[in-house]
C-alpha cells in the first residue's frame, strides 16, 4: 500500500524522483484478450520538483515520462500482474510485480 507519499511511476525506482510537489497523469488501457486474461499498456507523464505551484512549473511540458507493457490475471485469489516498465529519460528497464488487492 502507499505509505509516506511514495508514488509509484513508470521506468523510475521509487526514490528515483524526488520533490515537495508533484502533477502526474496517466493513461491506462486494458484489453480482456481470454478469459480473466488482460494485456495493459499504459504511459505516465509528471512534473516533480520544489514549490511547483509557486512557479509555474506545474504548467509546463512533463520533465518525466513512462511507459509499460503487462498481462494481468484474475485469480481466486485476487489478481496477478506482471508490466514491465521503460523510461526515455532513465533508459533502463523496471519489471513490477502484483499480487492481490489494494485496500
Amino acid at each position: 500500500n502507499l505509505i509516506n507519499n511514495f508514488t509509484s511511476f513508470f521506468g523510475y525506482d521509487y526514490l528515483s524522483i524526488v520533490g515537495d510537489s508533484f502533477v502526474k497523469g496517466t493513461l491506462n488501457l486494458d484489453y480482456e484478450i481470454f478469459n480473466k486474461n488482460h494485456i495493459n499498456i499504459a504511459a505516465n507523464f509528471a512534473n516533480v520538483d520544489n514549490k511547483i505551484f509557486d512557479n509555474g512549473e506545474w504548467l509546463t511540458a512533463p520533465d518525466y515520462s513512462g511507459y509499460a507493457v503487462g498481462y494481468s490475471l484474475e485469480t481466486f485469489l485476487g489478481p496477478i500482474e506482471a508490466k514491465y516498465t521503460w523510461s526515455p529519460e532513465v533508459k533502463k528497464g523496471v519489471w513490477f510485480v502484483n499480487l492481490g488487492f489494494w485496500f
